[in-house]
């Protein structure tokens, strides 16, 4: 595999970050433009998913947002990490010599085993729940799995927490605060 150029270089990152912050920032803002969600407490909610991922759930309720609405930006908020970050790993593997090298023996080493290289994939799954996106998404590239399926694993793994935090979130707010409504 030959290095890119800077120009090159430059060019994927700014296109990594740019389908990152779409995914991420973009596409939850424009359910707040048609429906008149409210745009503080989207923006606080897209905030704290980009630090605390799926626990930004009760974030989002507490400030009154709806359940459904809470997922959709939260699904789009991991998204858009992941694939920002899969995007700046593989610029960085075909810019820097050594990330390169890495690579490889990385990739030989997934290749030498073949119930890693079969079943590997699957560790996102409960990767997400316990260490977060920020790790799967450059443990996915420096395996090289897809990134199409590794985001496919990384989301459901993300879907099932993020829907037992919303229900639970939702039931606590029930039995510790009756007198609050939510949509």
């Amino acid at each position: 595999m030959e290095p890119w150029d800077r120009q090159t270089f430059l060019r994927h990152i700014v296109a990594a970050l740019g389908r990152g912050v779409l995914v991420a920032v973009i596409l939850p803002l424009v359910p707040v433009l048609l429906f008149g969600i409210p745009l503080a407490p989207t923006l606080a909610l897209i905030g704290s998913g980009l630090v605390i991922e799926y626990g930004a759930a009760p974030v989002g309720l507490a400030l009154g947002l709806s359940p459904l609405f809470v997922f959709y930006v939260l699904m789009c908020t991991e998204t858009g990490i992941f694939l920002g970050l899969f995007d700046i790993f593989d610029t960085i593997g075909h810019t820097y010599e050594p990330a390169m090298r890495f690579l490889e023996k990385s990739r030989q080493y997934v290749h030498q085993s073949a119930s890693v290289e079969r079943y590997g994939i699957l560790a996102l799954f409960p990767g997400v729940v316990l260490l977060g996106v920020y790790v799967n998404a450059p443990a996915s590239w420096v395996l090289g799995w897809r990134e199409d399926h590794a985001l496919l694993v990384t989301l459901a793994g993300y879907c099932i927490a993020l829907i037992i935090t919303i229900s639970l979130t939702t039931g606590l707010f029930q039995v510790y605060l009756p007198g609050l409504v939510l949509p």
